[in-house]
């Protein structure tokens, strides 16, 4: 008899080692059976079965049946059997946490830190948003922000101030929410995240797609993040500011006084763009994308 390689990694993962997991599955399959039956039923050596078995009887994943002379051997329910691993691996990451917490060093004053895999990012976002003490600046595509929009809304029922921009209709509860029309000449393609959490740390994140991680880094240096903040604030209310004077002729003289200004330090009026080497090989990817479309 042979079971799904995935249904034996599910159960070595917990602890078990393969043979171990064979006699389970077996046992699933023809419970109120004896050693004897299982090792043939599996092809091996009977010996072996019954020390597997003993084991997993310590473990309390089998039951074992005296009927007389006969032994049997009937599985634990899945359901207890799952429970049972859980209760152990929640216990061992207790244990865990308690022995090794006086090793931890303390934490540094300051630090840059890059994030290379996608499934950390999220997890690390998760973590700020949700230990947020005081506020959370946040800006991102729709696509994003939908992703991440309860854990924000979390944030923001909780009292926490939660300034959300975007590009998109999105009724975010609890929120404030600023949305922006989508522009054409923004400095890259693709996709972003920028967030800053109480004003001491913030993430910033690049997807080539949303499904594809270019770039990241999250920053804990409390200086960097206090600028950062600030000027998530004013990019936020300064845009907004645009959008909203755009056509209101009352506001004429100051709207255009200010858009002339952050017109002459643009990104292409100052010609930076060229200075910007990290994503060439993306743009060029890009273009022969496009090319071959």
């Amino acid at each position: 008899m042979e079971f799904r390689e995935s249904s034996i990694t599910a159960l070595t993962d917990l602890g078990l080692n393969n043979l171990e997991a064979n006699v389970y599955l077996a046992l699933l399959k023809e419970p109120g059976t004896t050693g004897y039956r299982v090792g043939k039923t599996l092809g091996k050596a009977v010996s072996n079965v019954y020390q597997a078995l003993e084991s997993l009887a310590r473990k309390g994943v089998v039951i074992l049946q005296c009927e007389g002379r006969d032994r049997r051997y009937s599985p634990v329910p899945v359901k207890e059997v799952v429970s049972r691993f859980r209760s152990d691996l929640e216990e061992r990451t207790r244990v865990l946490e308690e022995e090794l917490k006086d090793l931890e060093a303390p934490p540094s004053d300051t630090g840059i830190y890059r994030i290379d895999n996608q499934a950390q990012l999220f997890n690390k976002i998760e973590t700020l948003i949700g230990e947020a003490k005081a506020s959370v600046l946040f800006t991102a595509d729709g696509f994003f922000i939908r992703q991440l929009q309860p854990q924000l809304e979390k944030a923001a029922a909780s009292g926490k101030a939660v300034l959300v921009l975007g590009y998109e209709d999105i009724e975010i509860r609890h929120c404030e929410f600023l949305k922006l029309s989508s522009g054409t000449n923004g400095p890259w393609p693709g996709h972003w995240i920028i967030m800053d959490v109480d004003g001491i740390q913030h993430l910033i994140a690049y997807f080539e797609k949303p499904d594809i991680l270019t770039h990241a880094i999250w920053c804990d240096d409390q200086y960097v993040s206090y600028w950062i903040h600030f000027f998530m604030m004013a990019d936020f209310t300064l845009m907004t500011f645009f959008q909203e004077t755009r056509n209101k002729e009352e506001y004429r003289e100051i709207h255009d006084r200010l858009h002339s200004i952050y017109n002459r330090y643009n990104h292409h009026n100052l010609n930076l763009m060229p200075l910007y080497t990290i994503f060439d090989n993306l743009k060029c990817k890009q273009i022969s994308k496009k090319k071959t479309t």
